[in-house]
């Protein structure tokens, strides 16, 4: 009779850890963000009643599935499945809402804290959640490139401005913030969380530099047809002056807007879209990548290879500054930026990677959170 007592009261003190557990949910939707958000994932699970939603903007198995296998993150709580319906922004950022707040009624969930990441159509979601009077908090906050034409930089913005509680990687952006009159005690410099990420996939071999990979998915590239024809020809061109082949990645609407245009890629092979571990490695053993990606920045940067980046904005600037990247201008054809870049590429750029944090982003985030929310 004893031992059944305490087997009863053992099961009731497990239940209060549970009742008093701040409820965490968070909303991610996009490949990059499962990457970045995995091992935050982890810590939650950990230390709060965490209920993961997964938007489903990114329904093709290789932008989000494998990576759940991959890096090792717990099957979604519930999947809100936009991608497969919506096509167009405007469709994902208001089906979406209206899902989300439609699953927080239906299930009775009560969360303290719905914490976003990034700044792609899932952010933008928070205007609403923020009219419930829910709680929000922004991993990557006060990234700014000020460029308006990015889709991103309107998202990243917006929620910014609904969120009660700023994580942000650089002091940098903390002062972004700051100038937009965001309270200063709520912004937190926690460091990327890229950087844990990469530290547990590990590349063996030496640097092999026997190609050049070409990154390029930003509409402010793919949907321009003289941006995209320039950065095909700078490939080309860099093809040819190192004598190494360059990859480009097949994204389908850069691909889409390839062939609507009847560009001529030459000898640009398109290559399928791999797993996190692949395509690190495949940066990993590139004599330098051109990408208009900005996790691509950083991860590079960890893996000390250099970056081309065919922008006019970045909101990644400590990349350039530490020597990560370089910014090259391709609204015209063999401009100066362009034989820079080779002058920067032939120096075998030194890259300092005190920008990107520590790796402990995470575990300083869940202290935040328990403090604060």
């Amino acid at each position: 009779m004893v031992r059944g007592h305490e087997k009863l009261l053992s099961k009731i003190s497990r239940y209060r850890v549970l009742i008093v557990r701040k409820t965490i949910v968070t909303v991610t939707g996009i490949r990059p963000d499962f990457i970045r958000m995995c091992e935050v994932f982890k810590k939650l699970d950990e230390n709060f009643n965490h209920i993961l939603v997964h938007t489903g903007q990114h329904y093709d198995e290789l932008l989000s599935d494998i990576f759940f296998k991959e890096l090792k993150i717990r099957e979604p709580d519930f999947n809100l499945n936009v991608g497969s319906y919506c096509r167009e922004h405007f469709h994902q950022t208001g089906v979406l809402s209206e899902r989300l707040i439609e699953l927080l009624r239906k299930e009775n969930i009560k969360p303290d804290l719905i914490l976003f990441l990034g700044d792609s159509n899932s952010v933008v979601s928070s205007v609403s959640l923020k009219k419930e009077g829910y709680k929000i908090g922004h991993i990557e906050a006060g990234m700014r490139s000020g460029d308006k034409r990015m889709l991103e930089e309107i998202n990243r913005t917006v929620c910014d401005h609904c969120s009660d509680y700023h994580f942000v990687y650089h002091e940098d952006y903390k002062s972004n913030l700051i100038k937009e009159n965001l309270p200063e005690e709520n912004i937190f410099v926690v460091g990327n969380t890229i950087v844990e990420v990469c530290n547990k996939i590990s590349i063996d071999g030496v640097k092999s530099k026997n190609q050049i990979l070409l990154d390029i998915h930003r509409p402010e590239n793919f949907k321009h047809q003289e941006r995209l024809k320039n950065i095909l020809t700078y490939a080309n061109e860099c093809g040819q002056r190192y004598d190494l082949p360059v990859y480009m990645l097949n994204f389908k609407r850069t691909s889409q807007h390839i062939n609507k245009n009847d560009l001529d890629v030459e000898n640009i092979k398109i290559i399928d879209l791999m797993s996190y571990k692949d395509f690190l490695t495949a940066q990993y053993d590139s004599l330098f990548i051109i990408s208009d990606s900005g996790t691509a920045q950083e991860e590079s940067a960890l893996l000390k290879t250099p970056v081309i980046v065919p922008r006019d904005y970045t909101e990644r600037p400590q990349s350039v500054f530490y020597n990560c990247s370089f910014m090259l201008d391709v609204n015209t054809i063999d401009n100066k930026t362009w034989k820079k870049s080779h002058e920067w590429l032939d120096s075998d750029p030194e890259t300092n990677t005190s920008w990107l944090g520590e790796g402990e982003t995470s575990k300083k985030i869940i202290e935040v959170i328990k403090e604060k929310s």
